[in-house]
């Protein structure tokens, strides 16, 4: 029993490595991935792998005796050295983009990702190299590291995985809140020809300047992640009505647009959008995202860029109950009490217009005129009761022209779910209007 006791102690081999050192050469064992160990700048060892990764003639002995920076690009050099030095001198995992020189003299544009192993006292470098020769151009080999890492360089923003991870966090919260949250796909179709054609250094700064304009249309509260070339998505935690996520997507497509016209670029880059709420249009992150995905080929339909909802929401949007003018909504004055009902009466027309499916070049010439109706109003309002202010006459004011620039941008790139979306905020504006805030104006 005891011999028995003490075998189970004290093994001849390990079937499973234990230690930092253990787990390191195992992994240099490896035929599959390519691993290098580096003592002070110096290769101590290297697997298979990246052996025959770097070519030469078997048994690929390139690498034996070398110094790191020797089998790396001269123009990456400082690079490199900067890395190592930075991986060495903290306990998480670093990585870096760089060119590898190959046997033949051919650079091979490669991934590292280095994790410290500790050998008494002192800390070697394990490093994992990753080929990204199989993506064509600075902008795939980009796009390439999207798979290592939980944000993207050239950008900041999160990637797919830690989008959905927020995602759910989100969601968990509108279910528990009873709120709506949203997810917003986007597809630049000629953005990923526009950094192909470009240097790296040109293609990271129009990969700048694109994530810079979509952080501005959006609050501190929402994600935007990158999901690949040409790729991206809105993450929007909390929204109050449907059309707000829809209200979003307008603002990145005239952003978008704004953008290329300005710097009069080479490719011609739109956005098209994909828009879900929860929990019309799915109760998890990954439906959400299929739903989004879906309807940016409807949005795809549009003129230049636009943008369009999945199918249920959009359903949901020309649910619309006729409103009738009460009592209480009067405010005693008569002109504002007459144009009150004027806009019941065009909004009420605008409904039965959408749900009957009317041609949408006459619904939207009905929806601008409602909008010029609005305008005008907004203005009488004001002069009416300028001779008796009140607390909040500003804060209305600013409401009300954030309003009309929701609409002008819901109604830049026309299509039948912009029409149905725009139609939509009119009647969820104007009843609160109604009901609150003139009642508060002549109290």
């Amino acid at each position: 029993m005891n011999s028995l006791i003490r075998t189970a102690e004290a093994p001849s081999h390990r079937a499973f490595p234990s230690g930092p050192q253990d787990v390191a050469h195992a992994l240099l064992a490896s035929d599959l991935v390519a691993f290098v160990l580096v003592d002070s700048g110096n290769i101590i060892a290297a697997s298979p792998a990246l052996r025959e990764m770097l070519g030469g003639t078997p048994p690929y002995h390139h690498v034996d005796g070398r110094t790191l920076l020797s089998i790396v690009a001269e123009v990456d050099g400082a690079g490199v050295a900067a890395f190592c030095d930075g991986a060495l001198q903290g306990n998480g995992r670093a990585e870096h983009r760089c060119h590898l020189m190959r046997a033949d003299g051919a650079p091979l544009p490669v991934l590292l990702s280095a994790a410290p192993v500790p050998v008494e006292g002192a800390r070697q470098l394990l490093i994992v190299v990753t080929d990204l020769s199989t993506w064509v151009g600075a902008a795939a080999e980009a796009d390439a590291v999207l798979s290592f890492t939980a944000f993207d360089r050239a950008t900041g923003f999160p990637t797919r995985a830690l989008l959905l991870d927020r995602a759910r966090i989100a969601l968990a919260a509108a279910r528990r809140y009873r709120r709506r949250a949203a997810l917003l796909r986007i597809d630049m179709d000629r953005l990923k020809a526009l950094l192909q054609s470009l240097s790296p250094e040109g293609a990271d700064e129009v990969q700048s300047t694109v994530a810079e304009t979509l952080r501005n249309c959006v609050r501190d509260c929402d994600t935007t992640a990158r999901l690949g070339p040409g790729e991206f998505a809105i993450l929007l935690p909390e929204i109050g009505q449907r059309e707000d996520a829809g209200i979003t997507a307008a603002r990145v497509v005239q952003a978008i647009e704004a953008l290329f016209e300005r710097n009069e670029a080479r490719y011609r880059v739109s956005a098209h959008i994909g828009v879900a709420v929860y929990p019309t249009d799915g109760t998890n992150p990954e439906r959400l995202l299929n739903g989004a995905e879906l309807a940016v080929h409807s949005a795809k339909s549009s003129k230049g860029g636009g943008f369009a909802l999945a199918e249920a929401t959009s359903a949901e949007l020309t649910a619309i109950k006729p409103l009738e003018f009460l009592d209480r909504y009067r405010v005693g004055i008569p002109e504002i009490d007459s144009e009150h009902r004027n806009l019941v009466d065009r909004m009420n027309a605008l409904a039965h217009d959408l749900k009957s499916g009317a041609d949408p070049t006459t619904l939207e010439y009905d929806v601008r005129a409602m909008v010029e109706l609005l305008r005008g109003h907004f203005a009488s309002e004001a002069s009416l009761l300028a001779p008796s202010p009140y607390d909040g006459t500003a804060d209305v004011k600013t409401r009300n022209l954030r309003f009309l620039e929701e609409l002008h941008c819901i109604l830049l790139h026309v299509n039948s779910q912009s029409i149905a979306l725009a139609i939509r905020h009119l009647y969820d504006f104007l009843i609160p209007h109604l009901v609150h805030l003139d009642q508060r104006r002549v109290s």
